[in-house]
């Protein structure tokens, strides 16, 4: 079943069960007043599937699932009125291929007491998450050094050249190092006729921080082809966020903040859901960027915590350097119920 732990969402000082968000900030300076206090859930499953409609008896949040629309089904009329735009219906597209499912095997000993699933230390159960493409590059033109996958470890023959590929997810569903030797992502596990699932296995923790809950895990791939494609697609993916942003730059009144959601909830194909950000909190400024938080409405399930959050005309060409992954949803009573992205950076 999927598993819910009243824990962390994410905090600025470490301590069980709680988070801690500055009020929201209302113009270009930090607001430094006392901070809100915010028990939540993170959104992780401990079991997948392929048909999300086939989940409804043991989710905890929905008594249907027609909050989402399956990838193979999303075409610009899903989109809300007044953002029926090619541009952004091409972009959540574009971004659905980056989008990956999160498979850890491993939850490490070095979790600490009181921090996520920190009862299943040291042992061997799927986790299952969401995470986002966010950079890649050829290792064998930096490098002497070989694939070090474990396809080719097993093999003996390792292949001289490969990729590594930079996901950004959550920390509680990636926390460190050999957690992410434990892990592998998957592309295209969207349920379409004919799609083939391709897996980039994890190598190491990049960056990451318990405070802002965002974890870059560093995977490799010697799917040369595949590498190359992706690289081509988030290509088209950085111009259409630069050519929309620029376009909807101004997208933060009442009314007028789409949120789009890509995800695997319950660990199932993937998925798209829309809404509404809500507040969004400053919590640091460094040279023109803004570290925040957002929290907002679009429907997010077990299994979406790492999902890319994409804000409209808000993001300046924040996704190559620090995207918001979801982390989790409030609990019942608190804030009704909204959602709450990690720590992203936001160009000012």
């Amino acid at each position: 079943m999927d598993y819910f732990m009243n824990c962390t969402l994410w905090n600025f000082e470490f301590q069980s069960n709680f988070a801690y968000l500055h009020p929201p900030v209302t113009s270009n300076e930090f607001v430094n007043t006392s901070c809100v206090l915010l028990v939540g859930y993170h959104e992780v499953s401990y079991e997948c599937g392929t048909d999300l409609q086939k989940r409804l008896i043991d989710c905890p949040k929905y008594s249907n699932h027609s909050c989402y629309t399956p990838l193979q089904k999303f075409t610009l009329d899903k989109l809300p009125k007044g953002y029926r735009d090619p541009d952004i219906y091409k972009f959540v597209k574009v971004q659905a291929e980056l989008t990956v499912r999160v498979v850890s095997t491993i939850t490490s000993a070095s979790r600490p007491d009181g921090y996520a699933f920190h009862e299943f230390k040291g042992q061997g159960r799927p986790r299952f998450g969401t995470g986002f493409i966010q950079y890649m590059y050829r290792d064998d033109t930096r490098s002497n050094k070989t694939c070090p996958c474990p396809e080719c470890i097993r093999s003996g023959n390792p292949k001289k050249e490969y990729y590594k590929i930079k996901v950004r997810t959550a920390t509680h569903v990636v926390f460190n190092k050999e957690e992410s030797l434990g892990t592998y992502v998957e592309l295209y596990f969207d349920g379409f006729e004919g799609s083939h699932v391709k897996r980039l296995y994890g190598e190491s923790v990049a960056f990451g921080a318990i405070q802002g809950d965002w974890c870059d895990i560093r995977c490799v791939s010697h799917d040369i082809k595949l590498c190359e494609h992706i690289k081509e697609v988030w290509g088209q993916w950085r111009w259409l966020e630069t050519k929309i942003n620029s376009k909807y730059q101004h997208e933060d009144e009442e009314g007028r903040r789409l949120v789009v959601v890509v995800s695997h909830p319950h660990g199932c194909h993937k998925q798209v859901s829309i809404g509404h950000w809500l507040e969004r909190y400053v919590v640091d400024h460094c040279r023109g960027w803004e570290n925040c938080v957002y929290t907002y409405d679009a429907p997010t399930c077990p299994g979406s915590s790492g999902a890319p959050i994409w804000i409209l005309g808000k993001m300046k060409w924040a996704g190559f350097f620090g995207r918001h992954p979801h982390s989790g949803r409030t609990a019942e009573g608190e804030g009704e119920g909204f959602n709450l992205s990690g720590v992203g950076l936001d160009k000012k």
